[in-house]
């Protein structure tokens, strides 16, 4: 599978990033009328997303296999005389099939989705997402490939969708991509007592699809800046980093729980837990082993439960 980018997060140096005010799945506030929704598009040079309001008759005495058949057409269909909204799916990608199980809807697409460049893929998803997920009851939002689920550049399952993945942050309130945006990434100071910012300008591009993936590869290749100091031993294997119902879930190689790492163990997990709940999007850290729930850190420190941050360990 080719790089992508949500997270949104998912691209070339030309989107992203800051925080929503989304009702259910990461769009501005739909009005009272049930039947009106934001339909999201792409603007002309194809490199920010727009919506315009839409009022789908009957839609709310609709089933909910029908209202997403029907907001996905107004979605994928380009009026011809339209100068200002484009429709976000490439020609050569066709939806193939649409699922709908207890609050998951699953959309299954040709193999040519995976020929779209990183800023259409974050584009279409992005646009996807925002607009299905508004609709009564659908939860979450999961995308496969001729049966196959998406993955991201690193080859991991990016899983569900919903309004607490990368589309929450790839949204401005308006529901335009904002172009970048400043994060503060935690290393510790020089005497290795506590943790100190950096800060670091992010952009979407090819090599993260979120601002969650964009802080864990910040704190695995270490500062910048030379008065601080790592966090992490350099050979720790990252698996995968995605947040789900406000937790995110820091997926790593067995390694992780024997390193050698140059701080000490509450340093180490709070340079990342402190940094992934700047986040509105993250309350809490989950730590994992190859998926499955972490359990001592070098025998002592019990990785098992959420961690929520901690500001006594920062300068």
């Amino acid at each position: 599978m080719k790089d992508r980018i949500i997270s949104i997060i998912i691209l070339q140096a030309v989107l992203i990033v800051a925080v929503l005010s989304f009702c259910a799945c990461g769009s501005v506030t739909k009005e009272a009328d049930p039947n009106v929704y934001m339909i999201y598009y792409t603007n002309q040079a194809a490199n920010d997303i727009i919506y315009k309001e839409q009022k789908i008759e009957g839609a709310e005495g609709m089933e909910q296999y029908q209202l997403i058949e029907t907001l996905l057409n107004l979605m994928f269909t380009q009026d011809e005389e339209d100068t200002t909204y484009y429709t976000v799916k490439p020609d050569n990608v066709e939806l193939n099939c649409i699922k709908v199980d207890s609050g998951l809807v699953t959309l299954d697409f040709n193999a040519a989705y995976s020929q779209m460049t990183n800023v259409q893929e974050i584009l279409f998803r992005a646009s996807v997402v925002s607009t299905i997920c508004q609709i009564p009851g659908v939860k979450e939002i999961a995308f496969t490939i001729e049966g196959n689920p998406l993955t991201d550049s690193h080859g991991s399952n990016i899983g569900s969708m919903s309004k607490d993945t990368f589309v929450n942050v790839l949204l401005t309130e308006e529901g335009m991509l904002k172009q970048e945006a400043d994060l503060t990434v935690y290393f510790a100071n020089q005497n290795r007592t506590k943790l100190a910012p950096a800060i670091y300008r992010f952009t979407i591009d090819n090599s993260n699809s979120s601002m969650e993936e964009y802080i864990m590869n910040r704190i695995m290749t270490g500062p910048e800046e030379e008065d601080l100091v790592r966090t992490i031993a350099p050979d720790v294997q990252l698996n995968n980093v995605a947040t789900t119902d406000h937790v995110c879930y820091v997926n790593f190689g067995p390694g992780f729980l024997e390193q050698e790492q140059p701080v000490s163990d509450e340093l180490m997990i709070y340079a990342i837990v402190d940094s992934l709940c700047q986040l509105p999007s993250v309350y809490s850290v989950r730590f994992l082993i190859d998926g499955e729930p972490a359990g001592l850190l070098h025998g002592t420190m019990d990785l098992s439960e959420p961690f929520t941050p901690d500001q006594s360990y920062i300068q």
